[in-house]
Formats: structure tokens, sequence, C-alpha cells
């Protein structure tokens, strides 16, 4: 998929959306809105970058917030009693749809892209290069915002640490291959691993493409999301992608609806613990950005295969470029962090 046809998806799908509107949306809102999904989708696709801070950048976030609350139990109750007008009439659908089809189309037009690298020795080098970076730049922040390093606080953060470390070395897939075979149609761990990344991506400071990352479904997942998109195109149904890409988005929906309202209150109630333990989690998974592997690939699948991490070749021209790709990632995060303080500090005036 080229730059081309994802923004031309992207400006049909928003005008089909926009028959959505009605007296208290006008045009102009829903292209705000719709254009904040594409910012915060930008930003969740890569590890690293945290769609929250951006969402709170562009000063929606507590607007974002706010519509993923509004589906409660109130709200779950009229839809399952069949009130379907009320249902809507509860939520705030109309900012919640827009968002949603910024950030799908978003993921849609830059999944291709990130796949080709992925798959590229020499791109994937400077492509983790730069997400070592952003999250190493994520790390520096984080832990500017915890009050003090005691006793406490360093025993959560090794604790994350420590965590992290054995996951990012596990595959934890419990099936290894992610082909259909009959019997369930969702992909449970997927769907897992859908709403820990969700719950992540709403937090500022933390990435959740970064957790996938960890998780080791990132790739899986770009993957499946390309496949679908590209069997669309070919006027195929990819039926195996498709079963992955709906089990992401079911999960992306409970994570939202559940998980993430868990994550917000441990965050307002044991702040320190809280973050101590995210800036712990992010340390330890670091190796799974390491861009540095000895690699195979896969001429069947037409796949790069990472095999174990090296260490690099300092005398070389592509070191030099992966170090500039490092050091742009962190510049980018405390880029964007700037932009958020600076937008914190209008809003208190």
């Amino acid at each position: 998929m080229d730059a081309r046809f994802g923004l031309d998806n992207c400006v049909f799908l928003f005008n089909g959306c926009c028959l959505l509107r009605g007296k208290e949306l006008r045009s102009h809102l829903m292209l705000r809105i719709f254009l904040s999904g594409l910012s915060v989708g930008a930003a969740d696709i890569v590890p690293g970058i945290s769609g929250g801070t951006v969402a709170f950048i562009i000063g929606i976030y507590e607007e974002l917030l706010q519509s993923i609350a509004s589906i409660n139990g109130h709200a779950l109750g009229l839809l399952l009693r069949g009130r379907i007008h009320a249902f809507f009439g509860a939520i705030r659908w109309k900012f919640l749809c827009l968002f949603t089809l910024g950030v799908a189309c978003s993921f849609v037009t830059l999944a291709k892209s990130f796949q080709y690298c992925l798959n590229h020795e020499t791109y994937r080098t400077f492509l983790y290069s730069a997400f070592m970076g952003l999250v190493v730049g994520s790390v520096l922040f984080c832990a500017r915002l915890l009050p003090s390093f005691t006793y406490k606080t360093c025993g959560f953060f090794i604790a994350g640490a420590l965590s992290a470390y054995l996951l990012s070395g596990t595959d934890l897939h419990p099936k290894g291959d992610m082909a259909y075979s009959g019997g369930m149609f969702l992909d449970l761990w997927v769907i897992a691993c859908g709403a820990m990344a969700i719950s992540a991506m709403l937090l500022p400071g933390i990435s959740g493409s970064y957790i996938l990352n960890i998780l080791g479904m990132y790739g899986p997942i770009l993957g499946a999301l390309v496949s679908w998109v590209d069997a669309l195109k070919a006027g195929i149904f990819d039926f195996a992608a498709f079963r992955i890409v709906a089990s992401m988005a079911v999960g992306i929906g409970l994570g939202a609806l559940v998980f993430a309202r868990l994550v917000r209150y441990t965050l307002a109630t044991y702040r320190t613990a809280t973050i101590a333990t995210l800036v712990g989690f992010m340390v330890g998974a670091l190796k799974s950005v390491w861009p540095f592997w000895s690699v195979a690939y896969d001429a069947n699948k037409h796949t790069l295969q990472v095999i174990e991490p090296v260490l690099p070749e300092v005398a070389t021209a592509s070191f030099a470029v992966a170090c500039a790709f490092f050091i742009l990632g962190i510049s980018a995060v405390f880029f964007v962090e700037y932009l958020a303080s600076k937008k914190s500090c209008e809003s208190t005036d």
C-alpha cells in the first residue's frame, strides 16, 4: 500500500463519516476530531511515542477520556435492553466514531511502510535505533515525574524491570503460529495484548506499541493488518489476517472500557508506585528494541527472522547512521514533551 492509497482512503472514509454530523457537531469540529485521531494514531503505531501525550498536546486528552468514560454501566444496560436510541444518546458516539476513524486511517496508511522496514535488515536496524531512542527518551521523561527515589520506589522499579526483562525474552503466544485452524474465531492472546496496549496508549509518556513489541506481537499484528488491507485491494478476503485484526480491535475496545479505568485509578491512587513500575518496565524491556541482531531471511514467508542480539561493528557508516536515528528518537520525545509542558502552562494561565 502506498501513501496515496492511504490518503485516498482517509478522505473517502472521512467524507462518508460526514453523514454523522448533527446540529451540535459542525463540519470544522468534525475535521478537528478526525485530524486529532490521525495524529494520535500516527504516534501510537511508533514504539516509544505516547499517543496520550500527543492527545494532550493537541488539546483533546480530557475529552477523549470523558468520551470513553461515557460508555459506562448505565449506557451498556440500555444497549442490552435493546434501547439503541437511548444508548447512543447516553454516550459521546460522534466523537468516538470520528476519532477512531482517524486512528484507523493512520494505522492503515503507515503500517505498510513499517512492515517493509522490519523485513529489510539495514532499514530494520535504523528503525529500531530510532525506537530505542524514543524509549530511552520516554524513560528519562517519566523518571522525572518521580518525586524521590526511596527504597520502596526502587523496589517497584526493580520489580517492573525484572518482569519486563523476562517477558521480552519469551514467546508468550500459546500457539506460536497465528494461522486459523478452526475452533474459536477470536484469538484470546491477541485480545489480551490489545487490552494492555490501549491501556498504555491512554497514559501520557507510555507507548502502547512498545508494550506490543515487548510481548512479541508488534510485527505479527502489523503484518496481519497489512495482509488484510492488501487482500481487500485485490478483491480477496484474508480470513486469517482479519481474525487477528478483529481480535486486536476487540481487545482495544475491552481494554479502553475496563483495564484503562483500573490503570487510571492506580495512577491516581498510587501514583509514585505506578510510575516507578512503568519506568522499570520500560528499562527492563530495552532488549526488545535493541537494533543489532543476527538475522535470516525466510524466502517462503518473505520475512526477516531475527535470531539473537549482537554487538555492532562500530567503525562503519551503518553504525553512524544508527546512532543518528537514536539521537533523533531521544530528541523527538523531548520535543513532544516540551510542547506538552508548554500547552499545560498556557492552559493554567
